[in-house]
């Protein structure tokens, strides 16, 4: 840690606990870690990118922001019991309007297959080199699959049908369980494309997630220290630390605790 004098944030996603330390207090209308324009990376109701006036370095900011909220509703909502379903094209499906609504068709046809009121999921689109699109969903649907033969079972149940008509009819199903996974967060966004260009999500959602996530916990300066010796995180190790220069907030620190490895 940096000295005590310095300005703290913390953020708690599940078991995954990030610290931020900054040399300087923000003042006025820079109270974020960046310049304020408008788009806030903890409300999950403003997920679309607003791009027209935007420089290129505050676009590539609004990703990593969005980047940044999806890890942590991850981590906030699932765990390894959680279900990583992989949804695939067999045709070289580029229109993200379309994808998207035939996604949300799949989520309905899941509930109702399987008599799921209420299912909770985050899912993220990745980019094949040849355009095609495919997600990538993390869900806590909990129905026990104990074999290999019991997954390959569902994944032709969502894919083809064995019960007559599939619930995803565009390509291929993976079902991943990910029991050895102690940072769902992590996981989930390795698959989010970062070279695609930010213009290609123009009025577009950068992540598709359920309503009612709970969402990640932030505390500052007194609750922030509280936070800290709460967890007693003085005497844990960081599981990733990084330091740079914030424009407004001067050096940085960042540290990352994961509590299930302590």
């Amino acid at each position: 840690m940096q000295n005590s004098q310095s300005y703290k944030k913390v953020i708690v996603s599940g078991h995954i606990i990030e610290v931020y330390e900054y040399e300087k207090k923000p003042v006025g209308r820079h109270t974020s870690d960046v310049d304020d324009d408008g788009y806030d990376a903890l409300d999950i109701t403003q997920t679309k990118l607003q791009l027209e006036d935007r420089q290129e370095e505050r676009r590539q900011q609004t990703v990593r922001d969005a980047r940044n909220i999806t890890r942590r509703l991850a981590m906030a909502n699932f765990s390894s019991s959680s279900k990583f379903i992989t949804l695939t094209f067999k045709d070289n499906v580029q229109d993200i309007a379309f994808a998207d609504d035939q996604f949300k068709k799949f989520i309905m046809k899941f509930k109702y297959k399987f008599g799921i009121e209420n299912l909770k999921y985050i899912a993220v689109r990745e980019f094949q080199k040849r355009g095609a699109i495919h997600y990538h969903v993390l869900c806590d649907w909990s129905l026990t699959m104990a074999t290999e033969d019991e997954i390959r079972h569902y994944e032709r149940v969502l894919g083809t049908g064995d019960w007559g008509v599939g619930v995803w009819k565009h390509g291929f199903v993976d079902i991943k369980q990910i029991e050895h996974v102690d940072n769902v967060g992590a996981y989930i966004i390795k698959y989010m494309t970062k070279g695609v260009a930010v213009e290609f999500f123009k009025g577009k959602k950068i992540y598709l997630c359920s309503q009612g996530l709970d969402r990640p916990k932030e505390y500052r300066e007194e609750e922030a220290e509280e936070i800290i010796k709460y967890y007693n995180l003085q005497t844990k190790k960081e599981v990733f630390t990084n330091s740079y220069i914030s424009e407004y907030q001067g050096n940085t620190l960042y540290k990352e605790f994961n509590l299930r490895r302590d």
